[in-house]
């Protein structure tokens, strides 16, 4: 097979990453390895692009450049074995994946809909959603599952699920829930799971999405008369803004306004002020 190179904005296209970052990365850890083409310009094998679409995918995940960067791919072999241990998948995880990766979009909606009517709505968020979404994470950071794929679950699984709140919320009764994500935060379907687990339990709730201003949450909280806002955190929201958001959340609204953290990026954080309740899963919450 003949070799392909790739120009440098073809490569941040396709990685995510800066052009600048990868001059920085090819001065300090001596990778990217481009050659230069007739006059003068960077030009990157296609098997660099795959190995810095691998590491982009363990930045992601928290991972510093310098502990990535410079590593073979044997090296990074290694390094997601011990990231990602092989766990046993349930059936219905097992089934979800199998459709996911080898058949259409039709076909993943109507497996999705027969397992939760098997199971109902907490149950499918607890022992298969949560559990299915961990490894779509885990075989995206590792190559084993196209960019495509996560994307096509996460379209069909909002899709589902904000159909069946839709059901649900029909019947549900107070208190009223506000629910968003705050500047910075793109990632919703944690959010979403956690109005489909409120729906379930016959709770109200009032879903902004993502990425709200807090002066817009503190309006929409008087707005709708809400009795609890809850915000979710990925594992990529910087840490160092968790806490003084949700401070200044606190300090904005009513005393009586409790705040619902959750997410993985949530759970880092320690000594929470008063009037902020954490919960570590969908099962937890404190209500």
């Amino acid at each position: 097979m003949i070799e392909q190179y790739l120009n440098i904005g073809t490569v941040e296209r396709d990685t995510g990453i800066a052009r600048d970052t990868l001059r920085i990365w090819e001065r300090r850890y001596g990778f990217p390895e481009p050659v230069r083409n007739d006059k003068g310009e960077r030009m990157y094998p296609d098997v660099q692009l795959r190995r810095l679409q691998r590491i982009r995918r363990l930045l992601d995940q928290g991972l510093r450049p310098g502990k990535v960067v410079g590593l073979n791919d044997v090296d990074l072999d290694k390094l997601e074995a011990n990231l990602y241990p092989t766990k046993p998948l349930n059936d219905s995880v097992a089934q979800i994946l199998d459709v996911l990766q080898n058949t259409d979009g039709l076909e993943l909606e109507s497996a999705i809909s027969i397992i939760y009517l098997q199971q109902g709505m907490q149950t499918f968020l607890t022992e298969t959603v949560v559990p299915l979404l961990y490894t779509v994470g885990e075989r995206w950071s590792m190559g084993k599952l196209e960019i495509f794929e996560e994307h096509m679950l996460t379209q069909v699984l909002t899709r589902f699920l904000d159909s069946e709140i839709s059901l649900l919320q029909k019947k549900a009764m107070k208190p009223r829930v506000l629910l968003a994500t705050l500047p910075g935060e793109k990632h919703t379907l944690g959010l979403l799971m956690l109005a489909a687990m409120l729906s379930s339990r016959n709770i109200s709730i009032v879903n902004l999405g993502g990425e709200v201003p807090l002066d817009q949450i503190v309006a929409a909280i008087e707005r709708f008369d809400a009795e609890i806002i809850g915000i979710t955190f990925s594992s990529t929201y910087k840490y160092e803004h968790i806490r003084n958001n949700i401070i200044e959340l606190r300090e904005s609204i009513e005393e009586d306004v409790d705040i619902w953290m959750g997410g993985e990026g949530a759970k880092r954080l320690r000594k929470l002020p008063n009037g902020v309740t954490k919960f570590t899963s969908l099962d937890a919450l404190p209500c």
